[in-house]
C-alpha cells in the first residue's frame, strides 16, 4: 500500500447544539476539527452522529439556594408550599414552563452531515460542513400551565448552520518521525433554521438552545498536531470558540475543546488499512448569555474517554467513534452527558 495510505488523521466531533431546555450541556456549540485518513487528500464525506442525555445530579425536594416560593410564581399557582416541591424545577429563558426533574428524562441529539475538504497544493486545507438535526427531549412531567402534564416529548428538526474552515498544513520530516502541524481557523455562519416555531404555544418560538441553527456567527481558532512514526503515532488538537449572539437575544459562551489519541494501524490485507485509536476528548465552556445575563444551568466541564477504528480500502474511508463521558462538572442541577457515536464514510480524491 502506498506510504500516503499510512497517514491518520483523527475526527474530533463537530458537535453542534447540544440541546435541551435545561441548557444542560458543557459546550453548547462545540469546536470541530476536518477528517482525513489519507495523508492531505481532497474527500467528500456523509456522517452520522448520536449524542445522548439522561440523569440529573440531584433530585432535591426543596427549592435550589434556599428561594422563596415568591421566585416560583409557577409553583405558587399549583398550589405547593416551600416544603413540599416535588424536585427543583427551572424556568427557561421566558418561556414560562417549568420541568420536573425525574430519573425518566431523556434527550436524545442526532445529526447527518454533509462535509466536503479541498487541500490546495499540499499546503493549505479547507473544509466545509452542513449538518441536518434531529432533536428529541423527554420529560415525564412538564408543566404547562395552566395544569402540569405527563409524558411530554419536544420534537425539533431542521438545517444546521453551515461551517467553514481553513488550515495551513506545515510538515516537518525527521529520519523516521514525521510531524504535522495544522494552524487555522473555522466559522461559523449563521444559516441555519433558528425561529422553528413551537407546538406548545401559538406564535412562540422554541428556546434558542433547542433550535437547529442558531442565527449567530461564531469564530474558532484551532490547532492541530500529529506525530507519525513508522505505524503508529499520537494526534492532539485544541481550539477556542468565540460566539455573538444569536436569534431571540441568545448568546452561547466561549467553550475550550482539546484532544489527545494514539493510533496504530496495519495492513489487515491486500488493499485494506486498519487503524485503531484510544485516547480522551475534554471540552469546557463559560455560561451562555440571555439578554446579557448569565444563564446558571449552562456551561462546565467534561472529559470523554474515547475508542476508534478507521477502516481504509484504496480511496474509501470508514470511520467509527465512541465516546463515554468519565468526568463531568457542570453548572447547576443540569442533565448529565451520556455516551456519543459517530460513524462516517468518506471517499478521497485529486483535483
Amino acid at each position: 500500500m502506498k506510504s500516503t495510505h499510512k497517514k491518520l488523521f483523527f475526527l474530533s466531533f463537530t458537535c453542534f447544539s447540544f440541546l435541551g431546555i435545561q441548557k444542560s450541556h458543557a459546550c453548547d456549540s462545540c469546536n470541530f476539527f476536518e477528517y482525513s485518513l489519507l495523508q492531505n487528500k481532497s474527500y467528500f464525506g456523509l456522517f452520522y452522529r448520536y449524542r445522548g442525555f439522561n440523569d440529573y445530579k440531584s433530585y432535591t425536594a426543596v427549592s435550589p439556594n434556599g428561594q422563596s416560593i415568591i421566585n416560583y410564581p409557577q409553583q405558587l399557582s399549583l398550589g405547593f408550599t416551600p416544603v413540599d416541591y416535588p424536585t427543583i424545577m427551572h424556568e427557561p429563558e421566558g418561556n414560562n414552563l417549568y420541568v420536573s426533574k425525574s430519573k425518566e428524562d431523556f434527550e436524545t441529539y442526532q445529526t447527518i452531515e454533509v462535509r466536503g475538504n479541498i487541500t490546495i497544493k499540499n499546503k493549505w486545507n479547507l473544509t466545509a460542513v452542513l449538518p441536518y438535526e434531529f432533536n428529541k427531549i423527554y420529560y415525564q412531567e412538564y408543566l404547562d400551565l395552566p395544569k402540569p402534564s405527563r409524558d411530554t416529548t419536544l420534537f425539533v428538526q431542521g438545517w444546521g448552520d453551515l461551517k467553514l474552515a481553513g488550515d495551513y498544513i506545515w510538515l516537518i520530516y525527521k529520519q523516521k518521525a514525521r510531524h504535522t502541524i495544522r494552524p487555522g481557523i473555522a466559522i461559523n455562519l449563521p444559516t441555519g433554521q433558528a425561529l422553528v416555531k413551537s407546538t406548545n404555544e401559538a406564535n412562540s418560538y422554541y428556546d434558542p438552545i433547542i433550535q437547529p441553527g442558531k442565527g449567530a456567527f461564531a469564530f474558532i481558532p484551532r490547532i492541530n498536531y500529529q506525530w507519525f512514526l513508522t505505524n503508529q503515532g499520537i494526534n492532539a488538537g485544541a481550539s477556542y470558540q468565540l460566539s455573538t449572539e444569536g436569534a431571540q437575544n441568545y448568546q452561547m459562551g466561549k467553550s475550550f475543546n482539546a484532544y489527545g489519541i494514539y493510533f496504530h494501524q496495519f495492513n489487515a490485507a491486500e488493499n485494506l488499512l486498519l487503524a485503531p485509536n484510544a485516547g480522551f476528548y475534554y471540552e469546557g465552556s463559560d455560561k451562555d448569555l440571555w439578554v446579557n445575563e448569565k444563564q446558571d444551568l449552562t456551561g462546565g466541564k467534561i472529559l470523554f474517554a474515547q475508542i476508534g477504528l478507521d477502516l481504509n480500502i484504496t480511496q474509501t474511508t470508514f470511520n467509527l467513534v465512541y465516546q463515554y463521558p468519565i468526568s463531568q462538572k457542570l453548572n447547576g442541577n443540569q442533565i448529565l452527558n451520556d455516551h456519543r457515536i459517530s460513524v462516517g464514510l468518506t471517499r478521497s480524491f485529486k483535483l
